[in-house]
Parts: C-alpha cells; structure tokens; sequence
C-alpha cells in the first residue's frame, strides 16, 4: 500500500473511533425532558385574614415627623443644657492695678480694630485690671488674634477661659 492511502485508512479509523466514545455522550437523552413543556400549576387564591383582625402599627407622615421634632426643639431638656456649658476664650494682654492704666490699652487696642474689655478682680484684697481681646467661641481663632496682635501691637498675650 502506498503511503497517502494508509495515512487516509488510518485517519477514518480514528475519526470513526472518537464518534463511537464521543456520540452517546453527547446523545444520552439527559436534555430530552428539558426540551418538553411542563404543566406549571397554580394554587388557588391564598387566604389572608381580613384586615380587621391584624393590629398595625401606624406609620407617621412626614408632616407628622416634622412637627414632633419642631416640639421637640421648642422644649429644651434643662437636663441636657446644664451638663455641658458654651465655652468661650479670650486674649489676655494685659493686668494693671489702676483702671485707668487698663482703660489707656484697651482703646489703644480698639483703635486697632480689635474688640477688647477690662475684667476688674479682686483677689486678696487688692483690685486689679485685665485687658482682654474677644470673647471668641473657637479657639483656633484667637490663636490667629494672639499671633496678629503681637506682630502689630508688640504685645504678648496668652488665651484664657472666658468669664
């Protein structure tokens, strides 16, 4: 036999070979049941009890919503307004015995545009005059007062709890 001729007996005989593993594989019958239609049935209406029975509970509007909170923030908790008090600061800038030495540094400082007041103490007996900048709710803001008024005005302050 001559070569071209085996090569094609020998190519049929495997192509012949995978059909018969690979056929009834592939032709089981395992997709025949998929491929029919199925009856799909439907159970009658479901029972639910009337409406009457059954305790909801009722869902607020949001009209509803809005005036609960309105009341809610025209009665203040006392409560909650006597534990935590507003903290304010001021710039101390300056402690005289006279207040007219206070009063001097205090227009000098409003001149400046600053809003400055003298806080008169008695401590021990003797009267004394602090010369304060602000008062201010945030800290971070006299820091930038304090750094201003001593490039400026040449005077060293320090922040202190206000009153």
């Amino acid at each position: 036999m001559e070569a071209p001729l085996q090569q094609r007996i020998v190519g049929a005989i495997v192509l012949v070979t995978l059909g018969v593993i690979f056929i009834p594989a592939l032709l089981d019958g395992s997709g025949y049941k998929s491929r029919q239609v199925q009856d799909i049935e439907i159970k009658d209406k479901p029972a639910f009890p009337p409406l009457s029975q059954k305790k909801l509970k009722p869902i607020p509007t949001p009209l509803e919503k809005i005036e609960a909170n309105q009341t809610k923030a025209l009665k203040p908790d006392l409560k909650q307004a006597n534990k935590k008090p507003i903290k304010s600061f001021a710039l101390q800038v300056g402690t005289f015995a006279t207040a007219e030495n206070a009063g001097k540094l205090r227009d000098r400082l409003r001149k400046a545009g600053y809003t400055t007041f003298v806080h008169k103490v008695q401590s021990k007996g003797k009267t004394s005059y602090k010369v304060r900048v602000g008062p201010e709710l945030e800290y971070s803001v006299l820091e930038k007062i304090k750094k201003d008024v001593e490039k400026h005005q040449k005077i060293d302050g320090y922040i202190v709890n206000h009153p």
